[in-house]
């Protein structure tokens, strides 16, 4: 398993996984697809760009066996700058149920150890429960999970504390 950050030729290599991230969440969010039959990306919609642009965003490619796995991306939380947010993180079905995506969840949270936030929409059970179990193995603190708006969306907010060695990663 490998976690790397991935630099800004590869930025459309991204933004084509993104559109099957925004597929698997029309599930949740009833995005429907484009004309065309796709789920491009808008980024003045899903700031993805951002991770290559601005300071304190950090893009990473999963890789499982040498193969792409998924991404992560995170940032500082712009409400609060002390905060690590896992703003979205993606694994390909096929490595889904195989702990690969709690692997890369700890190894992207190993490079940035503090304090930590990702959010969930309170209809995606798998993923609420994804994120616990994740966070439960690395967690120095207690997980608060609070009910926020996000972007003028309900969402699970889940905040938690790393340690600076991150022994389980």
């Amino acid at each position: 398993m490998i976690v790397t950050l991935v630099q800004a030729e590869n930025y459309e290599y991204v933004q084509k996984l993104f559109q099957y991230y925004i597929y698997d969440m029309s599930e949740y969010t009833g995005w429907p697809p484009y004309d065309d039959g796709t789920f491009e990306v808008d980024d003045s919609v899903t700031g993805l760009r951002d991770y290559w642009t601005k300071p304190n965003h950090f893009p990473y490619l999963i890789k499982a066996g040498g193969e792409i796995a998924g991404f992560s991306l995170v940032r500082k939380y712009p409400e609060d700058k002390e905060c690590f947010d896992m703003g979205q993180f993606f694994i390909l079905r096929k490595y889904k149920r195989k702990g690969i995506g709690v692997q890369a969840f700890q190894l992207t949270v190993s490079k940035h150890p503090g304090k930590w936030m990702t959010r969930v929409l309170p209809d995606n059970t798998g993923a609420r429960e994804f994120w616990l179990k994740a966070i439960k193995a690395i967690a120095s603190t207690e997980i608060a999970i609070e009910t926020e708006l996000y972007k003028s969306t309900e969402m699970e907010f889940i905040r938690f504390e790393t340690a600076t060695n991150l022994s389980n990663c």
